[in-house]
């Protein structure tokens, strides 16, 4: 594990304050790939550094699996219902498997995709626990900043978990 210098930690901290501001142009309630494998890699280098493998230990990473990919597991087996499935099995079950997977691929787009995927909005708090693990080293002084740069780090991990608080906030339809 590498050490988390005082130049990671500063490069950590605008990261993730760029990464917060990303965030907060996406859609909220949608489950994007990108985002989740963007995250997982994140999440992938934070915990390579040795003052957080332990703080973040518990974060799980993101389920990059979408709605599209969900639709397209359905219709394969709807398909394969409708060509194989009537030939291979008596008419009436077959003509209810047929009917009741019909079924399902309505149902899919009735299922919120944050049960089978991770959300952007899961992503945000996560990397906000990301931020408050940050803060929590800044405020014990372990990084031994000089002044000015400790205000400069402390401001902008603030407006990070300022932005990431925000986005919750209002995803969850409370007031800020």
């Amino acid at each position: 594990m590498p050490p988390l210098t005082r130049k990671a930690f500063y490069d950590l901290a605008l990261e993730c304050r760029t990464y917060a501001s990303r965030l907060a142009t996406l859609d909220a309630d949608s489950v994007q790939r990108a985002a989740c494998l963007e995250f997982n890699a994140f999440l992938q280098r934070v915990r390579s550094y040795d003052h957080l493998a332990r703080p973040l230990a518990h974060l799980k990473p993101a389920r990059p699996i979408t709605r599209g990919m969900v639709l397209a597991t359905a219709l394969a087996w709807w398909l394969f219902m409708a060509t194989v499935g009537v030939r291979l099995l008596p008419r009436f079950p077959a003509l209810l498997i047929l009917g009741l997977s019909s079924s399902l691929i309505f149902v899919v787009f009735m299922v919120p995709p944050r049960v089978y995927g991770t959300s952007v909005e899961a992503i945000e708090g996560r990397v906000l626990t990301v931020v408050t693990a940050l803060q929590e080293i800044l405020a014990g002084g372990e990084m031994e900043f000089t002044e000015a740069a400790y205000f400069d780090v402390r401001d902008t991990l603030r407006a990070a978990a300022d932005d990431l608080r925000q986005q919750v906030t209002l995803n969850r339809g409370g007031a800020v």
